[in-house]
């Protein structure tokens, strides 16, 4: 069924809209309230117009950036190698997913403490941290589509002579891709998340979630806000340039599988 250009347009607005209502129910409960802990919208916004643009705000931004990218590349090579090895060999699966479950089980910010005497009091900590989280939700997608792969498309592998490691590159990993890319979409978000709290908890330093700690100590409200606020928005930005690159590396599925990308 055709849809028509007010519906489209309506479809469009309706999330903007929610979040236009969102923010407006937050004015009207800080508003009521009056409290200095609970500032309103325009208090943040006004706080965020003055702060963001400033050299030692970007700089925040940019040491957390440095981090998240660092932990999240890592985390996910990490992701990807493994969990291509452990789905395409049993042997291998059952040996290590004791081990696997383990580990992913294990919350991330629990291991600080030994990452800490590990690799000191620094960034090598937040990004083993970092990694840590983001690995295995991209390991767990990545064994789960080597394993959806068809036992048809095995066994003409094995007639045709194929080697482990060309099984896994030229099979495997193109196969296993849309699962792989939903994991590493998952991954963001955590590896977002891990990385302000690896900033509360490990030493001192810079960084976003620093910037939020050093405001909660001066009562600085509508500061502590709007390092919140952006840190919304960079997941949300972060989220949506992923989406693109998705739609571009995997056209290929969403038009065999008779989908318009998201």
């Amino acid at each position: 069924m055709t849809t028509t250009a007010p519906a489209r347009v309506a479809r469009r607005l309706l999330g903007p809209a929610v979040f236009v209502a969102a923010l407006a129910l937050w004015q009207a409960w800080a508003a009521h309230k009056d409290s200095f802990l609970v500032p309103t919208v325009t208090a943040v916004a006004e706080r965020a117009w003055d702060v963001w643009p400033t050299s030692g705000f970007i700089d925040q931004v940019t040491a957390t950036l440095g981090r998240f990218a660092a932990g999240y590349v890592l985390g996910a090579a990490i992701g990807v190698a493994a969990g291509l090895v452990l789905g395409s060999s049993r042997a291998a699966r059952r040996a290590f997913e004791p081990l696997q479950e383990f580990l992913g089980s294990t919350p991330a910010i629990a291991i600080v403490p030994a990452a800490i005497v590990i690799f000191g009091l620094g960034d090598a900590t937040r990004v083993a941290v970092i990694a840590f989280a983001v690995c295995f939700p991209v390991l767990v997608s990545t064994i789960e589509g080597v394993r959806a792969v068809s036992p048809e498309t095995r066994d003409t592998a094995r007639m045709l002579h194929v080697g482990p490691a060309e099984l896994i590159l030229r099979i495997y990993a193109p196969a296993a891709l849309p699962s792989i890319v939903a994991g590493l979409r998952v991954a963001l978000a955590i590896g977002l998340i891990v990385t302000v709290i690896s900033e509360f908890v490990v030493g001192s330093g810079d960084g976003v979630g620093r910037y939020i700690l050093v405001q909660r100590t001066l009562y600085d409200a509508p500061g502590v806000y709007g390092g919140i606020l952006f840190l919304g928005l960079l997941g949300y930005v972060l989220n949506r340039l992923f989406v693109v690159v998705e739609r571009r590396v995997l056209s290929w599925h969403y038009g065999a599988a008779g989908e318009s990308a998201r």
